[in-house]
Protein backbone atom coordinates (compact mmCIF):
# COMPACT_ATOMS: atom_id res chain seq x y z
CA UNK A 1 0.00 0.00 0.00
CA UNK A 2 1.26 3.36 -1.00
CA UNK A 3 1.61 6.19 1.55
CA UNK A 4 -0.84 8.19 0.01
CA UNK A 5 -3.55 5.11 0.25
CA UNK A 6 -2.43 4.27 3.91
CA UNK A 7 -2.70 7.88 5.28
CA UNK A 8 -6.20 7.86 3.59
CA UNK A 9 -7.15 5.03 4.91
CA UNK A 10 -6.14 6.42 8.57
CA UNK A 11 -7.81 9.69 7.45
CA UNK A 12 -11.37 7.78 6.87
CA UNK A 13 -11.33 6.08 10.04
CA UNK A 14 -11.26 9.17 11.63
CA UNK A 15 -13.64 10.95 9.85
CA UNK A 16 -16.25 7.50 10.16
CA UNK A 17 -15.34 7.63 13.94
CA UNK A 18 -16.21 11.34 14.40
CA UNK A 19 -19.38 10.82 12.11
CA UNK A 20 -20.49 8.02 13.99
CA UNK A 21 -20.57 10.17 17.01
CA UNK A 22 -22.27 12.73 15.35
CA UNK A 23 -25.02 10.25 14.59
CA UNK A 24 -24.74 8.58 18.32
CA UNK A 25 -25.10 12.52 19.73
CA UNK A 26 -28.35 13.04 17.86
CA UNK A 27 -30.42 9.32 18.89
CA UNK A 28 -29.52 10.45 21.69
CA UNK A 29 -30.96 13.56 22.02
CA UNK A 30 -34.08 12.13 20.29
CA UNK A 31 -34.33 9.17 22.80
CA UNK A 32 -33.63 11.22 25.93
CA UNK A 33 -30.54 8.65 26.49
CA UNK A 34 -26.71 9.88 27.65
CA UNK A 35 -24.23 9.52 25.43
CA UNK A 36 -21.69 10.66 27.47
CA UNK A 37 -18.61 9.71 29.43
CA UNK A 38 -18.62 9.86 33.01
CA UNK A 39 -16.32 12.41 34.96
CA UNK A 40 -14.04 10.90 37.02
CA UNK A 41 -13.73 14.32 39.29
CA UNK A 42 -17.91 14.55 39.37
CA UNK A 43 -18.03 10.58 40.38
CA UNK A 44 -14.82 11.46 43.22
CA UNK A 45 -17.02 14.31 44.63
CA UNK A 46 -19.75 12.60 44.75
CA UNK A 47 -18.76 9.49 46.29
CA UNK A 48 -16.68 8.59 49.52
CA UNK A 49 -13.99 6.81 47.72
CA UNK A 50 -11.50 5.47 50.25
CA UNK A 51 -7.75 4.36 49.87
CA UNK A 52 -6.38 3.52 46.31
CA UNK A 53 -4.36 0.46 45.25
CA UNK A 54 -2.18 -0.78 42.42
CA UNK A 55 -3.08 -3.69 40.24
CA UNK A 56 -0.72 -3.12 38.25
CA UNK A 57 -1.19 -4.70 34.12
CA UNK A 58 -4.09 -6.01 33.14
CA UNK A 59 -6.15 -6.57 29.90
CA UNK A 60 -9.23 -4.54 30.92
CA UNK A 61 -12.46 -4.56 28.95
CA UNK A 62 -12.89 -2.26 26.49
CA UNK A 63 -16.72 -1.68 27.10
CA UNK A 64 -16.55 -1.22 31.48
CA UNK A 65 -14.01 2.00 30.57
CA UNK A 66 -16.86 4.86 31.21
CA UNK A 67 -15.06 7.90 31.50
CA UNK A 68 -12.10 9.36 32.10
CA UNK A 69 -10.36 11.99 34.41
CA UNK A 70 -9.87 14.79 32.28
CA UNK A 71 -11.47 14.13 28.50
CA UNK A 72 -14.76 13.33 28.85
CA UNK A 73 -15.94 15.87 26.98
CA UNK A 74 -14.14 14.84 23.98
CA UNK A 75 -15.48 11.52 23.38
CA UNK A 76 -19.09 10.04 23.58
CA UNK A 77 -19.46 6.87 25.57
CA UNK A 78 -18.21 4.86 23.31
CA UNK A 79 -15.00 6.47 22.80
CA UNK A 80 -15.55 8.06 19.83
CA UNK A 81 -13.97 11.73 18.87
CA UNK A 82 -16.42 14.26 19.48
CA UNK A 83 -14.18 17.05 18.23
CA UNK A 84 -11.63 17.40 15.47
CA UNK A 85 -9.09 19.47 17.56
CA UNK A 86 -6.65 16.62 18.80
CA UNK A 87 -7.66 14.81 15.40
CA UNK A 88 -3.10 14.71 14.67
CA UNK A 89 -2.64 12.89 18.03
CA UNK A 90 -5.70 10.22 16.53
CA UNK A 91 -4.45 9.48 13.70
CA UNK A 92 -0.62 8.94 14.48
CA UNK A 93 -1.88 6.22 17.21
CA UNK A 94 -4.11 4.59 14.23
CA UNK A 95 -1.36 5.03 12.07
CA UNK A 96 0.54 3.15 14.94
CA UNK A 97 -2.12 0.62 15.01
CA UNK A 98 -2.09 -0.56 11.36
CA UNK A 99 1.98 -0.53 11.48
CA UNK A 100 1.54 -2.98 14.92
CA UNK A 101 3.63 -0.45 16.69
CA UNK A 102 3.15 -1.28 20.51
CA UNK A 103 1.78 1.35 22.17
CA UNK A 104 2.53 1.52 26.13
CA UNK A 105 -0.52 0.43 28.10
CA UNK A 106 -3.15 2.95 28.73
CA UNK A 107 -3.85 4.03 32.89
CA UNK A 108 -6.57 3.49 34.49
CA UNK A 109 -8.80 4.01 37.71
CA UNK A 110 -11.02 1.69 38.71
CA UNK A 111 -13.74 2.15 40.54
CA UNK A 112 -16.27 -0.29 41.78
CA UNK A 113 -16.48 -2.79 38.35
CA UNK A 114 -15.97 0.30 36.29
CA UNK A 115 -12.79 2.12 34.14
CA UNK A 116 -11.61 5.56 33.56
CA UNK A 117 -8.88 6.58 32.00
CA UNK A 118 -6.02 8.46 33.55
CA UNK A 119 -3.61 8.53 30.34
CA UNK A 120 -4.83 7.35 27.30
CA UNK A 121 -8.10 8.36 25.86
CA UNK A 122 -6.97 8.44 22.02
CA UNK A 123 -5.66 4.83 22.40
CA UNK A 124 -8.85 3.48 23.92
CA UNK A 125 -10.73 5.82 21.27
CA UNK A 126 -8.81 3.96 18.38
CA UNK A 127 -9.31 0.66 20.28
CA UNK A 128 -12.93 1.32 20.65
CA UNK A 129 -13.24 2.00 16.72
CA UNK A 130 -11.37 -1.25 15.45
CA UNK A 131 -13.57 -3.08 17.45
CA UNK A 132 -10.75 -4.15 19.90
CA UNK A 133 -12.60 -6.12 23.54
CA UNK A 134 -9.44 -5.14 25.52
CA UNK A 135 -7.00 -3.15 26.04
CA UNK A 136 -3.86 -3.44 28.48
CA UNK A 137 -3.56 -1.20 31.00
CA UNK A 138 -1.93 -0.66 34.69
CA UNK A 139 -4.14 -0.08 36.56
CA UNK A 140 -5.05 1.61 40.00
CA UNK A 141 -8.25 -0.01 41.77
CA UNK A 142 -9.73 2.95 44.30
CA UNK A 143 -12.36 1.40 47.33
CA UNK A 144 -15.69 2.36 48.13
CA UNK A 145 -18.09 1.45 50.61
CA UNK A 146 -21.29 1.21 47.85
CA UNK A 147 -20.83 -0.65 44.57
CA UNK A 148 -21.05 1.34 41.04
CA UNK A 149 -22.15 -0.45 37.95
CA UNK A 150 -22.97 0.76 34.02
CA UNK A 151 -25.24 -0.65 31.74
CA UNK A 152 -23.96 0.04 27.96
Amino acid sequence: MTTTLFNQLVLQDFERTVRRAFWRDLFSRLTRKGNDLLSFDQVRQRLPLTRQHYRGLQAVPLNQIVGSEGRYRDFDRSFFPRQTRTRARWLSINQAHYKEVSLPPVELFKVGQVYFVRDGNHRVSVARAHGQEFIDAYVIEIDMPVPIEFAE
